[in-house]
């Protein structure tokens, strides 16, 4: 298996983030911190331990960053208890318990210092450039969100929560067993990000991951989420472990969820994403609204509709620009880096992971 997620997108409060959910706090759990700046080869560092400790058919999470999803922030081994993360910017992270839960990896260590500070002024210029996309994709995100909100408020006030519960107590009748006292695990992992690309949703991990799928159709996610919330609620207390992805937007509302154990998913699609999963079905929750009051607030729906899909646009493109000038940067860096001792580094990396005390029996 190769399941993917985010665990960080541009959203509420700037950066909305779940990278303090990377490494649980378990018995053996370890972490290791790459550190470096853009070219150090942080992502080519990971994806190579990863496609390894695939080909021993154990898996492994690949936590995709947002401003290039072609690209990995980290990966997750929880059978190892082992994760590996990109620890810079905007996702800055440090080992809580150094040495005894996690330790620094710093490829700064291998580029060439003197070759670097002689490009000083054109990396300064770039990073300027690439801060300056970012302020204005910042203005924008913040500008669409409220807009959606205005639609999200609207929404909320004629929405028909007691159908909506009663329609989520079906659903989950036929899908778990009643509550046996044993409480299920929650996993929080993004499966939506706003990217360069567009608002992404990994419509490939749904698909690894789910037999039956539902997408329920909601232009501001208020209905949806009441159901979702709902369900996750039903499968945690029949002892079903759940995967959760919230809403960049608002982390309380919970957006898309996945019930492994049962190859089960249900996902949101509004103003914003388009979950497009292989067979799944979908199911317009239009009828949970009071009619009239949406009819006499069509104007100001409208309006919201519009206005956050070209405010997030103008996001997208803030973000496309910012990776330009980000390659070119990493260009630089690429150029002054002794990629020998990145891969010693690495194998010296892998054969801990494969001393590992957790390591499955054959």
């Amino acid at each position: 298996m190769k399941p993917a997620y985010f665990l960080g997108s541009s959203g509420k409060n700037v950066f909305f983030s779940l990278f303090d959910s990377l490494a649980p706090k378990i018995e053996g759990q370890y972490t290791y911190f790459i550190k470096g700046g853009p070219g150090t080869g942080k992502s080519s560092f990971m994806k190579i331990i990863a496609e390894e400790i695939e080909s021993k058919d154990i898996a492994c999470e690949r936590i995709l960053c947002s401003s290039d999803p072609d690209s990995l922030d980290g990966i997750i081994i929880p059978s190892l208890r082992i994760c590996i993360a990109d620890a810079t910017s905007p996702h800055t992270m440090d080992p809580e318990y150094p040495a005894a839960s996690g330790e620094i990896i710093n490829l700064g260590d291998c580029w060439d210092k003197e070759k670097l500070r002689g490009k000083s002024g054109k990396i300064i210029e770039l990073t300027d450039k690439n801060k300056a996309c970012h302020k204005r994709c910042r203005r924008f995100i913040e500008s669409a969100f409220s807009v959606y909100g205005d639609g999200e408020k609207i929404c909320r006030e004629n929405v028909d929560r007691r159908r909506l519960e009663r329609y989520a107590a079906r659903i989950s009748a036929r899908n778990f067993k009643r509550p046996s006292g044993k409480i299920g695990l929650e996993k929080m992992r993004l499966l939506d990000a706003i990217t360069p690309k567009g608002y992404l949703f990994l419509d490939s991990t749904v698909d690894e991951m789910c037999i039956r799928k539902t997408v329920f159709e909601d232009d501001f996610g208020i209905a949806a989420a009441i159901i979702i919330g709902e369900i996750r609620t039903y499968a945690l207390a029949s002892g079903f472990n759940v995967i959760s992805s919230p809403f960049i937007g608002n982390e309380k509302k919970i957006r898309h969820i996945i019930i492994p154990q049962l190859g089960l998913g249900f996902f949101t699609k509004d103003r914003f994403c388009s979950p497009a999963p292989e067979g799944a079905k979908y199911v317009s929750l239009r009828r949970f609204y009071d009619s009239d009051g949406m009819r006499y607030s069509r104007a100001k729906l409208n309006f919201a509709k519009k206005a956050s899909k070209e405010l997030i646009e103008e996001v997208f493109s803030a973000l496309k620009s910012a990776k330009e000038i980000h390659d070119e940067l990493e260009s630089i860096y690429i150029d002054a880096m002794d990629f020998g001792k990145v891969e010693e580094i690495r194998k010296s990396i892998q054969k801990r992971i494969w001393e590992s005390e957790w390591w499955p029996e054959e």
